[in-house]
């Protein structure tokens, strides 16, 4: 077998020609929105035709969701972990931030196009992201402000890796002081 030969998928279909489908989608997705790339833009980015395309995801919907659902289940494990554990909202806060570094494109992805992410169903995870999340920072007696201080923490961190300086450590962590902060000014 020649370093050329690609490995293939459970599904049979090479797994190299789909991870550059993944990649050249996402940074489409980045860049023009997930409602203005179509699977054709995709097609002839990669130099394929969308007969191609289509064997390895039949439908944008696909491939959004091999882009997207790595990233969901990453969160949602995360918070499964964090859930009953009584962590600070330091190492809370701190983790989150840990798990959507490496989804950074994902979340552009998300953030550039709200509509394609109401269209994915994505919205409803990201609101059920806010409330787990709220819940694990929140005390049990949390009154309107501190739920807003709450929100805009969350918020925040997650608009902080957008900013390319957070892959810099001590970025990230000014991040994460900066989310600390606006919660613990209730």
């Amino acid at each position: 077998m020649s370093d050329r030969t690609s490995a293939t998928g459970r599904d049979g279909r090479t797994t190299d020609t789909r991870q550059r489908v993944v990649a050249t989608a996402l940074r489409l997705f980045v860049t023009k929105g997930f409602s203005a790339t179509s699977l054709k833009d995709i097609a002839d980015e990669l130099g394929i035709t969308k007969a191609a395309l289509y064997y390895h995801f039949p439908a944008k919907a696909d491939l959004a969701r091999s882009i997207f659902q790595p990233f969901i289940d990453d969160v949602d494990d995360l918070l499964d972990r964090l859930d009953g554990r009584g962590e600070s909202p330091r190492e809370i806060l701190s983790a989150y931030i840990d798990v959507l570094l490496p989804h950074r494109a994902a979340l552009a992805a998300m953030l550039r196009d709200p509509g394609a992410a109401a269209d994915l169903d994505l919205t409803d995870v990201s609101g059920r992201w806010l409330a787990r999340l709220g819940a694990l920072l929140e005390t049990d007696d949390a009154t309107p402000e501190a739920r807003m201080r709450t929100t805009v923490a969350i918020g925040g961190a997650t608009r902080a890796l957008m900013l390319p300086e957070v892959e810099d450590p001590s970025a990230r962590d000014a991040a994460v002081r900066a989310a600390v902060a606006a919660l613990e000014s209730r």
